[in-house]
Formats: structure tokens, sequence, C-alpha cells
């Protein structure tokens, strides 16, 4: 199947912590890391260089190839259980100065791109709940399911490095089927996990929000903030303006918001707008085609979705209409897609 049409797939943007914990935990196992990137355009020590980054491409690709190596599942819930703030470099050293625990995971989802998040996340209050949602930026299913697991396996084994405390969730959801090895999921996080759900996330009591961290120090706070700050990342503007877009448009993927509601939302003229999303290689319709494909392929990954259910919810009101544009994304029918996902 096709790749989303985004640029970012292919530019060497991204931090390479999760990759670099990856071949950690190869090496730990007695394996060669090396033997993993041959042919990637890097080397293990490659990761270690300060300011060295990884396109997505070439993050996807070495965990395929360690999941067929290693032949390991869940091989994401190991490589998260391995963290520590430190492993999220002058982030995870903000966080562990922080006052208390809700402060440090705002601080990690403002500044998320530079602990090398390969997700995209979001925290809600709902209640005396906590939520924390995650999404995935480009649909591949095996890669996914690896992020999503390392990514609330490492949220579980940070909270308990900063506070001292086994962070007790109340429930773990999650878009994909559930896997064969499941029971490590319950063995893990000791909560209900339910499988097939429309969203990744997982909730606690907001009580959490307030644990006081032993580790605070407000002036290293403030001066690891003010040093994040001053960076500048290339394309930083234009990331954040295209990641704001995709989280608006994903609030209500079947009827997405017209770009004038947008740029006013925005506080900016529409003609800007268009031309800042052109900057970046893109056009809005095709950032909702991308979350659009995205949606349709988690939903097909589950074997006993409907077709109709599939198009209602990526804002289909005709079946047709659906099959029509599920082949100008990917260039196959839904139901090719579906065999792909779930070869025989």
């Amino acid at each position: 199947m096709k790749p989303i049409a985004d640029p970012r797939y292919s530019e060497a943007s991204a931090p390479p912590q999760i990759s670099r914990f990856l071949l950690q935990h190869v090496a730990a196992l007695g394996r060669d890391p090396a033997h993993l990137c041959r042919g990637l355009g890097f080397e293990p020590d490659d990761l270690k260089k300060p300011g060295y980054r990884l396109s997505y491409r070439q993050s996807y690709l070495l965990v395929r190839r360690a999941l067929h190596s290693l032949d390991d599942s869940g091989l994401g819930l190991a490589v998260g259980s391995r963290q520590t703030a430190v492993s999220w470099g002058l982030v995870g050293m903000a966080m562990l100065a922080s006052p208390s625990l809700g402060e440090a995971l705002d601080l990690a989802l403002r500044y998320q791109r530079r602990t090398g998040a390969l997700l995209d996340y979001e925290m809600e209050l709902r209640g005396d709940k906590c939520l924390i949602f995650a999404s995935t930026r480009f649909f591949d299913p095996d890669v996914a399911v690896f992020y999503l697991e390392e990514a609330f396996s490492s949220c579980q084994a940070i909270v308990r490095h900063l506070s001292g405390e086994t962070l007790h969730l109340n429930a773990i959801e999650l878009e994909y089927p559930r896997p064969a090895h499941a029971q490590r999921y319950a063995e893990l996080f000791d909560c209900p996990v339910r499988f097939g759900a429309g969203h990744n996330r997982i909730s606690f009591d907001a009580r959490w929000l307030e644990l006081p961290l032993p580790t605070r120090d407000d002036y290293v706070a403030a001066e690891i903030a003010a040093l994040l700050d001053s960076e500048r990342w290339d394309e930083q503007g234009t990331s954040d303006l295209i990641e704001t877009i995709q989280r608006e448009i994903r609030k209500n993927l079947c009827n997405p918001p017209p770009l004038a509601d947008l740029a006013r939302q925005l506080n900016l003229g529409e003609r800007t707008l268009r031309r800042r999303i052109g900057d970046a290689g893109l056009s809005y319709h095709g950032i909702v085609d991308a979350l659009r494909r995205a949606k349709a392929l988690a939903l097909l990954s589950h074997r006993d979705s409907r077709l109709i259910d599939v198009a209602s919810e990526t804002g289909f009101s005709d079946v047709r209409n659906f099959r029509r544009a599920f082949k100008r994304w990917t260039g196959v029918a839904p139901r090719e897609a579906r065999r792909q996902i779930h070869p025989a």
C-alpha cells in the first residue's frame, strides 16, 4: 500500500531515542545491533551523537526488522519498560526537577517532539480522571503496535522513576485487535485492557497529578525550560501548525472544520494558512485524506469491522464513495487492504 504523502515520513527530523533504546535491548539479548541497521543509512554509534536525526521511514524499518529478527510480538512492552526520565534527555531532566507529577507530564507534552516521540499525545481531564491519548502519524499495523506498547509501558516506567511509586491505571484502551501476547499487558499494567477501541488511551485518577516529586528544583526546571524554548528546530513552526490542524480535524473526522474556521481559530488569514500548509508540501484536502486513510486502515485491521461502519466513521455516507476514495489513497480496494493486514 502507498505511504501517506507527507514529506515528514522521509525527512531526517526525529530524535533517535526510541531507536536507540531498541538497539540497547537487542544488544542485551546478545544480538548484533549493527546487523539490524545494515542498509538503513546509519550505524548504532550514530545514534549516540548529539543532534543526530532519523527519518520516520528509517525508524519504522528498524522496528520491522527487529520484530522479524527477534520474533517478539511484545517487543514494544519490553523496550518501554527499560526507560527512565533520563531516557528523555533534557526534557526528562526538567521533568525530574518539576514540582509535581502533573507539571512534569505537562512539560513532557509541551516538548514531546524533543523527547523523540513518534506518536502524537494529548492529555485531557474529565471529572476525576486524567486521560492520555496517543495517535499514530503513519499507518503500519505492526509498527503502530510497537510504538503504542512502547509509549504506554515507558509512561508507567518513567512515572515510577519520577515519583518512586507505581502509577495505578484505571484502564487502557487500544485501537488494534487483541494480540497473541495480551497476557503480558495484564502482567505489566495490572488494569483492564480493551482492544479494538476507537482510540488509544490510558486513564488514571487525576489525584496523581498532585503528587509532589522528591527531586524538585525550581531553578533547574526553569533553566532547562528556557533552554528548550530557545532551541529552534528546522521546520518547527510549520510542523507545529500541521500538528495543530491534524488535532482539530481528528476531533470531528466525519465533518472536518472548513479551512476558514481553522484560520480564524489560529488568528491567521485563510490565504496565509493555505500558503503555510503549501510550504509544508501539503494541502488541507490532503491532510484530511491522510487522516481518513489512517483511520480507515486502523478500523480495517479489526477482522469483524463492517465496511459500512468504516465508511461512516471516516466521513462517508455512501460505501461506494468510500471504496473509490480508499482505492485512490492506497491503490487497492478495502477488501484487499484487509487481506494484506491479515494474511491467511
